[in-house]
């Protein structure tokens, strides 16, 4: 039985020696995968006392990290939180203590590599008789892997992992407006860590725009592969510095409109939707079978562009992206007037969200 020790960020900065920069030894990964949280519950221990536990799902690759354990070096699980409302809120520090232990026994039934954590709370005194309910916490967590570098004492050395997504006891839905039938993936993405901040609050039924797309494609990509990707190295976009943008083409998920320009706030149809998302489910895995032998043409395949007939005939076969209920048609983009004063053909945030967590469920 191992126990992956828990280690508050504050009490970190505080009371572990200044580090040095050095190249990293012979076993130490340059960067960690994060951790994803979900289902958090309130429950009372034998004595009455309130606490909160969540499920943690720790990547493979932080397992076998702490099973390797280069330069004898160990794992930790940082969490960072905060206590109140509005602007009385105050950072979680000491007083409460975050427990995740990785065996066998704690195992979450049915989720692989997912174990309980609990958060044992401040304790303000009366506990038993305290409404927790009625005060707001919230939760992230990330993986650090200490590790040393010499022979002296001190002479050792911190890899972070990327924060999880933010779980919150008070949380209101994280989106504005979203339809009824969406609303159940929606939250499945949520928890599963899909939702990139850009979209946190965002009206989910307007049209979805290529800066917002990258983004969700990107956070597609580190949470399926379990990596953190850099920027590129230069930025030829006259239009956009934004760093996630540059992720984004780095690995190639996207492209710019010119040799100069993104054009971030440009709108995206459905065809354009399925040829991001094909190039990120490509990137995640290189050499997939990508045939779409046997794949049915949508009655509307000739309004569809050259370029997207593979991407939207593979998402089709996939059942990632499908076509109009009642006609079939893969409405790729607007062709009249009339159509495009409609927003026909246009990908809604929710849809393309639903595409995120439908590809990131496929390909785990």
């Amino acid at each position: 039985m191992k126990k992956i020790t828990a280690l508050l960020m504050a009490m970190m900065l505080l009371c572990l020696p200044a580090a040095f920069a050095v190249e990293l030894p012979e076993g130490v990964p340059t960067t960690l995968a994060a951790p994803t949280i979900s289902n958090m519950e309130l429950l009372k221990n034998e004595d009455g006392v309130p606490y909160f536990r969540m499920e943690i799902t720790v990547p493979s690759s932080i397992i076998e990290l702490d099973e390797a354990r280069p330069t004898d070096g160990w794992v930790d699980v940082e969490m960072e939180g905060t206590y109140g409302e509005g602007e009385n809120q105050e950072p979680l520090a000491d007083g409460g203590g975050l427990s995740v232990w990785v065996n066998e026994e704690n195992a979450v039934p049915g989720k692989a590599n997912t174990y309980y954590a609990t958060f044992d709370l401040i304790d303000e005194g009366g506990m038993t008789e305290t409404d927790i309910k009625a005060k707001s916490y919230s939760f992230r967590y990330r993986f650090s892997y200490t590790y040393y570098y010499g022979e002296g004492p001190g002479e050792w050395d911190y890899v972070y992992s990327p924060w999880s997504n933010e779980l919150a006891n008070k949380s209101e839905s994280f989106y504005k407006d979203a339809s009824s039938w969406a609303i159940p993936e929606l939250d499945k993405a949520k928890e599963a860590g899909l939702i990139p901040a850009i979209l946190v609050g965002a009206d989910m039924t307007k049209p979805i725009s290529r800066e917002e797309f990258a983004e969700l494609a990107l956070v597609l990509y580190e949470k399926t592969t379990e990596t953190s990707v850099q920027p590129a190295a230069s930025n030829p976009f006259t239009d956009t510095s934004n760093p996630q943008i540059l992720k984004a083409l780095n690995i190639g998920v996207t492209q710019g409109t010119s040799s100069t320009t993104f054009s971030p706030k440009v709108l995206i149809n459905r065809e354009q939707c399925a040829t991001m998302l094909f190039r990120t489910i490509k990137a995640i895995a290189p050499d997939g079978d990508y045939t779409v032998e046997g794949i049915k043409n949508f009655p509307d395949q000739s309004n569809i562009s050259e370029y997207a007939v593979l991407p939207t005939k593979y998402m089709s076969k996939l059942g990632i992206i499908k076509g109009d209920a009642s006609t079939g048609n893969f409405m790729p983009k607007a062709t009249t007037t009339v159509q495009e004063a409609s927003g026909y053909g246009m990908a809604t945030r929710e849809a393309a969200v639903l595409m995120s967590v439908r590809t990131y469920e496929t390909m785990k």
